[in-house]
């Protein structure tokens, strides 16, 4: 394991769920409770699928060796 394993989710034991608070635009807040009255699923939920999605595609950004 290298120094980068934790900043990029890639080391062991990290299935564990943590809450974490956010500030969000109220744009988008408006959005997620339309989610959860249309789709049924809470907002956390929404927004963990949401970041699952984003991190999949975004990938593993370029680290370099000295940082």
């Amino acid at each position: 394991m290298n120094d980068h394993d934790y900043i990029f989710g890639t080391s062991r034991g990290l299935d564990e769920t943590k809450e974490v608070k956010v500030r969000l635009p109220v744009s988008h807040l408006i959005k997620l409770h339309g989610l959860k009255l249309v789709k049924g699923k809470n907002i956390s939920d929404t927004v963990a699928e949401a970041l699952t999605i984003y991190f999949a595609e975004m990938g593993h950004p370029p680290v370099s060796e000295n940082a």
